[in-house]
Order: structure tokens, then sequence, then C-alpha cells
């Protein structure tokens, strides 16, 4: 059974259901899906072992945020993670305010299964102007699509 939020119920409903709020899985660094960037903590944390480590401490979902610094763009593999546990996880995508296609991105991202929101990263290349046509494109698609959107400043 799937929740409001996107996450499963689980048996410990009863006593109240644990989400992290924020969770980023990946895999080792390879040819077939290679990092972008680093980051600074284990080289891998599959999903596989994000839900092992979620177990050993009681949380019952969370939501997964596809790591920019690994993957920019890419959401690959947290839609692999998701689709192999649909019951602990909902999705977050980070997207580019700058591309033009962007509610395009937004709208195929919304079709996608489990997925509830987006994330801008407010870095150098991103406007701080709340006027700036690109955050508005970002913010007006994911209202169209009823997404949340995370800003990491």
């Amino acid at each position: 059974m799937i929740t409001a939020a996107g996450l499963a119920g689980g048996t410990r409903a009863a006593s109240g259901t644990t989400i992290d709020a924020q969770a980023h899985a990946y895999e080792r660094n390879h040819p077939g899906r290679p990092w972008a960037g680093t980051l600074v903590g284990p080289e891998e944390m599959t999903g596989d072992q994000m839900v092992a480590a979620m177990d050993a401490v009681g949380v019952d979902g969370a939501v997964l945020v596809s790591p920019f610094s690994m993957y920019r763009y890419d959401a690959s593999y947290v839609l692999e993670v998701q689709a192999k546990h649909p019951d602990r996880f909902c999705l977050v995508k980070p997207v580019d305010p700058n591309d033009p296609a962007v509610a395009d991105i937004i709208a195929d991202w919304k079709a996608k299964k489990g997925t509830v929101g987006v994330r801008v990263i407010m870095g150098d290349n991103v406007s701080a102007d709340p006027a700036d046509p690109g955050v508005n494109r970002v913010l007006a698609a994911a209202a169209t699509h009823s997404m949340a959107v995370s800003l990491l400043c």
C-alpha cells in the first residue's frame, strides 16, 4: 500500500512511520555510469545497502535524491533503485533552470514511477534573482505537475 507521500505505510504505522527526508544512493564510479565529480564518504552506497541501513535503524522509507555531485542531471540510478525497492523510496531529481527544455524534463520526470519532486542547486550558474525566467520555468512546471521543489542554497 502506498501512502499519499508515495512511500509504503510500514508495519510500524501504529507507532509512527519514520521517513528519511533526504538520502543519496550511488554506485561505485565505473565506465557504465561514470561520476561527474566526487563525494566525501563511502565508495558506494547502493540501493540495497541503503535499504539494509534503513532496516538496521528502523527507517521505513526515504526521499531518495539523485546525487548531483556524482551524476549531475542523470537520475537513472535512483530510478533503478526505486524500481527494485518501490515501497521504500520516492524520488527527487536535480534539474537545470538554465536548460530551455526544463519544463519538458520535469513533465517527463513526473511520468516516472515514484517521483515527487525536483531540486534546483543554487550554484554560481543559477541566478538568485526571484524574477529569473529559468527558476520561474522550474517553479511553474513543478506546480503544473504537483511536484515539490527543493532549493539547495
